[in-house]
């Protein structure tokens, strides 16, 4: 199975004008946040209409989960 961070970054290059441009950074503690960040000017790309991207990207990862651990995974502006 691949890394979790792979797939999100995976999913994010897939809707992304700049797919070279997207990292996506890890913070683990009692749940694991996945930060995606992007060009600039694309984080409309990544919450698409009505926040449908980002929370089907949300959805995969927590079906992908196999730890115990919640998954989170939000946009950051910041790299």
């Amino acid at each position: 199975m691949r890394d979790l961070a792979e797939v999100v970054k995976y999913l994010a290059q897939s809707v992304v004008d700049h797919p070279e441009s997207v990292v996506v950074k890890t913070k683990r503690g009692p749940e694991t946040t996945y930060y995606i960040h992007v060009h600039d000017g694309e984080e409309g790309r990544i919450i698409g209409k009505n926040g449908r991207v980002i929370q089907a990207i949300r959805t995969i990862a927590r079906g992908l989960n196999t730890n115990r651990n919640r998954v989170q995974v939000d946009l950051s502006s910041k790299k």
